[in-house]
């Protein structure tokens, strides 16, 4: 009896390092800002790459940020006057949340190439009700004072998914915008 009890605790006690040792917390570095000026003020990075990344950044919100068919569901899921009418090239129209700002990855603050840039900046999106914020692809986006934020290393590493028009069915299926983030998913 004593021996399968050892053996127990060592097994509970390795699993219990294990699962302390997976985080789901954020873990990339980086800065959020809302205009070119606000980053060349910073120094974060250097002020060229403010302008490429915030550049970058209205790229792909224009081809991966959230849209809906509704500017009422658009209000509901990201907040009142945040949202606008905009159209795709196709000449399809929808609404989509201006984003609170743009998410520069810590890996900007060397030198630069512009696809390194394009890979490590995201648009972020408020969350009606809450401080919360998420990438288009559903990655949360945390403060963590001081003008630190993370978020999760795949939310840069995955590309951009080109957006889809969002109906009332199709959110109420996901339970709102940035709801599956905050319930632990990262992305998708």
């Amino acid at each position: 009896m004593k021996r399968s009890k050892s053996i127990k605790l060592v097994v509970m006690a390795t699993t219990t390092v294990t699962i302390a040792g997976c985080s789901d917390e954020p873990t990339l570095d980086g800065r959020v800002y809302k205009t070119e000026a606000e980053c060349v003020a910073d120094s974060y990075v250097p002020d060229e790459v403010c302008v490429e990344a915030i550049t970058a950044g209205k790229t792909i919100h224009k081809a991966s940020g959230p849209r809906y068919d509704t500017v009422n569901l658009c209000n509901e899921q990201h907040g009142n006057n945040v949202c606008a009418y905009d159209s795709a090239t196709d000449g399809s129209s929808y609404y989509t949340p201006f984003p609170a700002g743009y998410f520069l990855a810590g890996a900007l603050t060397g030198a630069v190439t512009n696809q390194l840039i394009q890979s490590n900046v995201r648009p972020v999106y408020p969350e009606r009700g809450s401080k919360r914020y998420y990438t288009s692809g559903g990655y949360y986006v945390g403060s963590y004072g001081g003008g630190s934020w993370r978020t999760y290393d795949d939310a840069v590493k995955t590309p951009p998914k080109p957006a889809k028009v969002q109906t009332r069915t199709s959110v109420a299926s996901r339970g709102g915008f940035g709801s599956r983030s905050s319930s632990g998913y990262r992305g998708g």
